[in-house]
């Protein structure tokens, strides 16, 4: 009658919930009951509970110092599970699980009980409305819309380059174009405008020596920009990995990346492709993919700036962006880059789409280098043959043709044993 959950499927995902516990303490406040099946792992929740009440770290240590020796292996079963970020999904499939158990053995106790028939149906009758009263909490958190307090979204450096708060935005070009620098200069305008903010920029294509000395150069152009200790930036030195696997996998480290970054505001990752271990063409996987980050955005109030390459046959087309159509449709804003015509020193960098921005002005020119640069092609010069000429004995007077007699017949005569 009730669709359970495969037994093997429940235990994986309570596993998966307290293992989010241990990376992440305060997750535990989104499992507001003890959901869960296996005895072990219940009271393993219970300890965990009682440790962050009383504001004692949560870890493997002082979870084992509250237990005996046989749950050691739940605790490992535990700790090597992938924690989740979607808590909240887990946990209400669970929450419902539970209750569908619930409803089976009270069926089947009302259907052995000896009481009337009246008697039944009246029990069958509450057990349907606590069914329905349950399903109306569980699925929906009304609020009253005519209560609801507006907003606008936000920007922030409207002036300079608008990127919506608490979103993600994605910039996109072919290689060569400049989205390292534009990267850079969007962090180093964002700590000088806000004073109080954190940014981190991943630019795991380029050494950290490479990145310092390209916002060095956009510090000497820009004269208000500095760089302090409320930017970081990591490279191509630090192992990149991928946030889901080609399975839609979520990678633990995700989540440790996102406990290590709970304090930077901004969060700008190039490029996007070397982060995701999916199929780059399907959209189902890439809208998978970009709800992980927009999850991230709302949960935790960051912005994200995704670098993104041009597929390579398409040049500068704006609709050009690499892979599935699903990564720029799940952002708010997509911008483009391109080539200033007549300043080589300079890119304009161009809102390809907005959902929220409404000014005009959607082209913005960019300074980025201090001396004037010319991407070229690389073309090998072809060599070219050397010519030869040779004296005509037209030209010679008979002396020289005398001595040029002179001269072959003696190189003649020492390799082949020739005498006059």
């Amino acid at each position: 009658m009730f669709d359970k959950l495969d037994t093997n499927i429940i235990d994986g995902m309570e596993r998966g919930l307290l293992s989010t516990v241990f990376f992440d303490n305060e997750t535990i406040k989104e499992i507001k009951e003890n959901i869960f099946s296996n005895p072990q792992y219940k009271k393993i929740y219970e300890v965990m509970n009682e440790l962050y009440l009383n504001k004692f770290p949560v870890n493997e240590e002082t979870v084992l110092a509250k237990l005996d020796s046989t749950f050691e292996q739940p605790l490992l079963n535990i700790i090597s599970a992938n924690p989740i970020s979607h808590i909240d999904s887990i946990y209400n499939s669970l929450l419902e699980n539970n209750y569908k158990i619930f409803l089976q053995t009270q069926l089947k106790k009302i259907a052995a009980d000896e009481t009337s028939s009246i008697d039944k149906v009246n029990e069958l009758e509450a057990l349907i409305q606590r069914s329905r009263d349950f399903k109306r909490q569980e699925i929906f958190n009304f609020i009253d819309f005519s209560k609801a307090e507006e907003k606008n979204p936000n920007f922030f450096l409207e002036d300079i380059l608008p990127i919506q708060e608490h979103e993600i935005n994605i910039i996109s070009a072919p290689g060569g174009s400049g989205k390292s620098y534009i990267s850079l200069y969007i962090a180093l305008q964002f700590i000088y405008k806000y004073t109080l903010k954190k940014c981190f920029l991943w630019l795991s294509e380029d050494e950290i020596g490479v990145s310092k000395k390209r916002a060095s150069s956009l510090c000497k152009i820009h004269n208000e920009l500095n760089i302090n200790n409320r930017i970081t930036v990591i490279g191509k030195e630090t192992q990149v990995f991928h946030f889901v696997d080609k399975n839609l996998n979520i990678n633990a480290k995700f989540e440790l990346m996102k406990q290590q970054l709970k304090d930077f505001s901004l969060i700008v990752l190039d490029p996007l492709i070397a982060f995701y271990g999916a199929d780059e063409n399907s959209n189902a996987d890439a809208r998978y993919f970009m709800s992980l980050l927009n999850k991230w955005c709302v949960d935790e109030n960051k912005t994200i700036i995704l670098i993104h390459h041009h597929s390579k046959a398409s040049g500068t087309n704006k609709s050009s962006a690499r892979g599935a159509s699903a990564f720029i449709d799940a952002c708010r804003m997509h911008y483009v880059i391109e080539k200033v015509e007549n300043d080589t020193r300079s890119r304009k960098v161009v809102i390809d789409k907005t959902n929220h921005f409404s000014n005009e002005k959607h082209d913005y020119i960019i300074k980025l280098f201090d001396t004037k640069v010319e991407v070229k092609t690389f073309e090998p010069q072809k060599e070219i043959p050397k010519k030869y000429s040779m004296p005509t004995l037209g030209n010679l007077d008979d002396t020289e043709v005398e001595e040029l007699w002179l001269q072959l017949k003696l190189k003649r005569g020492r390799n082949n044993g020739w005498r006059k």
